[in-house]
């Protein structure tokens, strides 16, 4: 079987899109290469796929083969080195590189060309294709927060996910929640939307190397003291505004510096959100580093900043490697995600298998992603923000207590078994003529 997958998105730093696609590609190689006679199913030990995928899947006989579609071929083979180890992977430069030319044109041409069995793609298919397609949507937030878009993004999706998520031969979506939206919103079969849960990927892991987490922080500009993490690109859907000014309420409070163990207690209360005790004490100055890529609208976010008075205390040190992703979550005090929406929300499991302490929004995917090893906020209150963060800070028991669970529960996901399971709906999407 020959799969072709658009990863036009490597090296273009758009986070999301990119870990997943990235991530899937190496779990990809891994599941269906890991019997040399060939390969099967049982060697990727799916959980949620059915018995006719499972024999359908061992069918196969011969190990898939992968066209790895990209403008930039030399930054998915920086991302993925161990793809000179498998030779049933090839990279194929894609062309043309702009989307507008790249989906309905270069996309059915490679396909047609290399006799392709399935093109897999995210969010936006081509008009036609000589092959049945999988659509990847993660989730679909420009229904509900249209104004969190730029007019040119929001026309793009309005216009083609929905054409895309209809025409599709199977839809692949990252979380129980997605799947409800996208078949009430679009009128799909439920049979044919997928949900493939990601993972944090092998990288994230304590880091409790001194030197390790000085360097990151020098790297990054912050400095000695405890802060607070919050990453992911500036945009409205974040809720960036409303951790800024949660932040503000906890560290101007007369009764708050910041880490219970560093000093005097000046109050000690009953919690609401976890009924644990919480211990307010003074100490070192703590900042919050919001770190990801500007997109639209990020001057209201400096803007909230500076009207709160905050300069000193906020540092934004743009977009970071994903190498440096370990050891910052691991020198974080704990990582915050206030988002409105998610199909997913990758960054609390990734802070989790880091032992990270979180703090996390209750919206849409995301308790179904953090279970119960989250300190769970309301992202549309500020005051439920900011209470979570004095959880957070003030208590270090309750610290304690979410690094266990977090790395329990990221323990529980793996993109070994998203790709497993990816497999499958790829044999599923396969014409029947193939399946026989």
């Amino acid at each position: 079987m020959h799969i072709a997958i658009d990863a036009h998105m490597v090296g273009e730093r758009e986070t999301g899109n990119e870990t997943y696609t990235v991530n899937l590609i190496r779990g990809l190689l891994r599941v269906a290469g890991r019997d040399p006679k060939g390969f099967s199913w049982d060697a990727g030990e799916p959980a949620a796929a059915d018995g006719l995928q499972r024999a359908e899947a061992r069918r196969w006989g011969a190990t898939p083969r992968f066209s790895l579609l990209t403008p930039h071929p030399e930054r998915l083979r920086a991302a993925l080195p161990e793809l000179r180890d498998f030779p049933h992977a090839e990279v194929v430069r894609l062309r043309p590189s702009n989307s507008l030319l790249r989906i309905p044109f270069g996309l059915p041409a490679v396909a047609l060309r290399r006799s392709v069995d399935v093109l897999h793609v995210t969010y936006n298919a081509p008009p036609v294709a000589s092959c049945p397609v999988v659509v990847t949507i993660h989730d679909i937030s420009f229904e509900h927060y249209p104004e969190f878009f730029s007019p040119r993004d929001y026309a793009i999706l309005k216009t083609l996910v929905p054409f895309s998520a209809r025409r599709a031969a199977r839809v692949i979506t990252v979380s129980q929640h997605a799947k409800r939206e996208i078949v009430q919103r679009y009128g799909i079969d439920p049979q044919r939307v997928a949900v493939t849960y990601e993972a944090a990927a092998e990288q994230f892991r304590p880091v409790t190397d001194p030197a390790a987490l000085q360097a990151v922080r020098a790297r990054y500009g912050i400095g000695d003291g405890p802060f607070l993490l919050a990453l992911g690109n500036l945009q409205p859907r974040k809720n960036i505004g409303r951790l800024v000014e949660a932040f503000g309420k906890v560290v101007n409070s007369e009764q708050f510096s910041v880490i219970s163990g560093l000093s005097e207690t000046v109050s000690e209360d009953r919690s609401p959100i976890t009924d644990h005790s919480t211990s307010l004490r003074y100490g070192t100055a703590c900042s919050l580093v919001i770190a990801g890529k500007a997109l639209w609208r990020e001057s209201e976010i400096f803007a909230t900043v500076q009207q709160a008075g905050l300069e000193e205390r906020v540092v934004f040190p743009g977009y970071v490697d994903d190498a440096d992703l370990p050891a910052l979550y691991s020198a974080a005090t704990a990582y915050v995600y206030p988002s409105l929406y998610e199909g997913f929300g990758l960054p609390p499991l990734e802070a989790m298998a880091c032992g990270t302490p979180v703090v996390c929004s209750t919206a849409a995917s995301l308790p179904e992603v953090v279970g119960d090893a989250a300190v769970s906020i309301d992202p549309l209150r500020v005051d439920s923000l900011a209470q979570g963060l004095r959880e957070v800070l003030g208590n270090a028991g309750l610290r304690d207590d979410l690094r266990a669970r977090g790395l329990r529960r990221a323990a529980q996901f793996s993109w070994d078994r998203c790709a497993a399971e990816t497999l499958a709906v790829y044999a599923a999407a396969r014409p029947a003529r193939l399946k026989s």
